[in-house]
């Protein structure tokens, strides 16, 4: 019987922290950050299931599962990524010790201010001041300014799949890797780097491999 991994995006983004992001100068890279459970022992771990298909939270109102070539190369490259550290795959199976789920969040904001109102850059600190140019009150803009931009987030939950299920008992999430940045000029550009930052994920978590010691 095939395990369906449920999750929260709410949660997701909740929990995938860490103190040092990579990489801090984020210009044509996301932004990685990977948290570990408390007291987990991952040597104690051996095999894992991985998720089929990635959930895509976007604009529907309802969770939309794909398994496009695009999706399936993200979830390809976590796949090779844990056999590296020496799990090993085991689709379909009831008994993996580790279950993957992956979510891919495509989030789009947009900012409109008009002339009448205060633009937010004037209140930064050290902004110019209308004295610079005379005997000046402030900044006056006869026209509207809207910016818009699209953020993605890649969100890898690994959860622990050997304890004991009682009915309404949360899974334990073990790890976590939440990506994140700007979208950039092309999908295949995102989809690049997105797999990039999969691998910069696993190596800036050494305590993952199946020789380390628990974290």
């Amino acid at each position: 019987m095939k395990k369906i991994l449920f999750f929260s995006a709410l949660a997701l983004l909740a929990a995938a922290c860490h103190k040092e992001p990579y990489p801090k100068d984020s210009d044509n890279e996301y932004l990685v950050y990977t948290s570990p459970g408390k007291d987990v022992t991952f040597t104690s771990f051996r095999t894992f299931d991985l998720a089929d298909s990635l959930l895509v939270i976007g604009q529907s109102e309802k969770p939309e599962y794909s398994q496009s070539n695009n999706a399936l190369a993200l979830i390809q490259q976590v796949r090779v990524n844990l056999e590296k550290l020496g799990y090993i795959y085991t689709p379909d199976n009831p008994d993996a010790d580790l279950g993957v789920q992956m979510t891919f969040v495509i989030k789009t904001e947009k900012y409109v201010k008009y002339y009448n109102d205060p633009y937010w850059w004037l209140d930064y600190p050290g902004y110019w001041p209308s004295g610079y140019w005379g005997n000046w009150t402030g900044f006056y803009y006869p026209y509207p300014v809207t910016y818009t931009y699209t953020t993605n987030a890649l969100i890898t939950d690994m959860v622990n799949l050997t304890g004991e299920q009682e009915e309404g008992a949360p899974l334990e999430v073990v790890w976590t890797s939440y990506i994140g940045g700007p979208a950039g000029y092309s999908v295949q550009n995102d989809i690049n780097r997105l797999k990039a930052s999969v691998d910069q994920a696993f190596a800036q978590s050494p305590y993952l491999s199946k020789t380390s010691s628990s974290r």
